[in-house]
């Protein structure tokens, strides 16, 4: 299945149109996928993001009032430590993060996507996949400064805050049956403002797994 390589965050970028951090994508394993996740607390969008150069494609973006979640993609990332560029649509105040996977479908690498707005605690959504053995990878954006907590069943991978907002990601799988499934973070304050985005991966096929296995058995690829 869908298998977690490594996660990385930036700092909590205060009033910046564009910057920097790097994210490492190990060589163990193939059909490698990037998420980056992008937590706005002001009024902005992405404008593009890159990694090593390399264009990501946007998969969703959700929004309420001024905290604004976007998750982007990138199939077959060059492995090795590279920079990940973010550009926003202004100086605004945000957060990003970076998570590798392996043995992801690399003709359709997002098996669903869906998002979630609210001004409540908990932070919460769900997507449902079309196909088993997918993994669900969440990003937050909330107003909440500090005490974000995810819910037990799910991988925390970045959490960072600042004085206007939580960035947080995290994923949950492998889901073995296509059925609706909730990532959830809790210790929001009872007003605070949140958005929360999602997408479901999904696998390589069984036999290009094999195929992938033996070809790196034999030192070819």
């Amino acid at each position: 299945g869908i298998v977690f390589d490594n996660a990385s965050t930036s700092a909590y970028q205060a009033a910046l149109s564009t910057y920097t951090w790097s994210h490492r994508i190990g060589t163990g394993g193939a059909n490698r996928v990037l998420i980056v996740g992008v937590s706005i607390f002001a009024t902005g969008t992405v404008s593009s993001i890159t990694y090593n150069t390399v264009a990501l494609t946007l998969i969703r973006s959700d929004a309420t009032g001024v905290y604004r979640s976007e998750l982007w993609q990138l199939v077959a990332p060059a492995t090795g430590s590279n920079d990940v560029v973010v550009t926003l649509s202004a100086s605004v105040t945000s957060i990003s993060n970076a998570q590798s996977y392996t043995a992801v479908d690399q003709t359709t690498p997002i098996d669903a996507n869906n998002g979630l707005t609210g001004s409540n605690t908990p932070a919460s959504g769900s997507v449902t996949p079309a196909t088993n053995a997918t993994r669900v990878v969440g990003n937050l954006s909330a107003s909440s400064a500090s005490g974000v907590v995810s819910a037990t069943g799910q991988a925390p991978r970045t959490s960072n805050a600042g004085a206007l907002g939580t960035g947080a990601s995290d994923d949950k799988g492998i889901i073995d049956t296509a059925a609706s499934t909730t990532l959830t973070w809790n210790g929001l304050g009872a007003l605070d403002t949140w958005a929360v985005s999602l997408a479901a991966l999904r696998p390589v096929s069984a036999i290009s797994q094999i195929f992938n296995k033996l070809m790196m058995m034999m030192g070819i690829g």
